[in-house]
C-alpha cells in the first residue's frame, strides 16, 4: 500500500497552495464564513475525484482514514468551545454541535495534506524520524491557519491564555502532538484490510481529542 507516484503529490501540492492562498485572501478581504466552506467543500470534492478516477489505494485508505479523523474532531471541538470557552465561532453559519458544517471536511483536508508527507517521509526515513519532523511541521503549518482565520472571520479565540499571534501556544502544541501520530497511525492504516483505516481514523479522532486536554493543562 506504497502506492506513492508523481501525479498524487502533484494533487496534494497543489491543493495545499491553493488552501493557504485561499486563506491569505480570505484574511485580507476578511471575507467571512463563506470562504471557508467554500474552500472546504472544494477541495475535498477535488480528493475524492481524484481518488475515485486514480483508484489509487494509498488515496482511498487516506480518505478514509482523514474523514473519520475529521468527523470525531467535533469532539475536541466542543471541548474548546463549551467546556474551556476557549474557541470562538461567528455564529451566523449552518452549524453541527458546536462546529460549523464544514469544520470535520476542513480537518479532513489538512490531514490528508500532512498524513500524504508523513508517508513520504517514512518512505525516506523511518517512522521515528517522520514523525518528529511532522510533529515540528504541524505545529508550525496548521497554526498558519489560526493566525488568518482570525482576520478572516472563520474562528478566533479568547484572549485568556498564552498566545503567538492569533494562535494560543497550546493549540500549537496541540497540533504538533496531532502531527507526531500521523506517520504511524497512518502506515498502520494502509496494512491489512480496509476496516483498519476505519479503526485507526478513529484512534486519531481520539488523540486530536487527548491532545488538545494535554496541551491546555501544560500549556494555557
Amino acid at each position: 500500500m506504497s502506492n506513492i507516484n508523481k501525479k498524487t503529490t502533484r494533487v496534494i501540492i497543489i491543493t495545499q497552495f491553493i488552501l493557504i492562498a485561499w486563506s491569505v485572501g480570505s484574511s485580507v478581504l476578511q471575507s467571512g464564513p463563506w470562504a471557508a466552506s467554500v474552500v472546504t467543500y472544494t477541495l475535498y470534492l477535488v480528493y475524492v475525484i481524484y481518488t475515485l478516477m486514480s483508484r489509487d489505494p494509498l488515496m482511498t485508505r487516506l480518505l478514509i482514514f482523514s474523514t473519520i479523523a475529521g468527523i470525531l474532531e467535533l469532539i475536541t471541538d466542543h471541548y474548546l468551545v463549551e467546556t474551556i470557552n476557549s474557541l470562538v465561532y461567528p455564529g451566523n453559519e449552518p452549524m453541527i454541535w458546536s462546529s460549523p458544517l464544514y469544520m470535520p471536511l476542513a480537518w479532513a483536508n489538512v490531514l490528508m495534506q500532512l498524513g500524504y508527507y508523513g508517508i513520504l517521509l517514512s518512505k525516506w526515513k523511518n517512522i521515528s524520524i517522520s514523525s518528529v519532523v511532522m510533529a515540528i511541521a504541524g505545529g508550525m503549518y496548521i497554526p498558519l491557519y489560526e493566525h488568518l482565520a482570525k482576520d478572516a472571520g472563520w474562528w478566533w479565540y479568547h484572549q485568556n491564555t498564552t498566545m503567538i499571534f492569533n494562535a494560543p501556544l497550546y493549540v500549537i502544541l496541540c497540533e504538533g502532538l496531532i502531527s507526531l501520530s500521523l506517520p504511524y497511525l497512518i502506515s498502520l492504516s494502509l496494512s491489512g484490510r480496509t476496516t483498519k483505516s476505519i479503526l485507526f481514523g478513529i484512534v486519531e479522532g481520539a488523540w486530536i481529542w487527548l491532545s488538545a486536554i494535554i496541551a491546555f493543562h501544560i500549556a494555557h
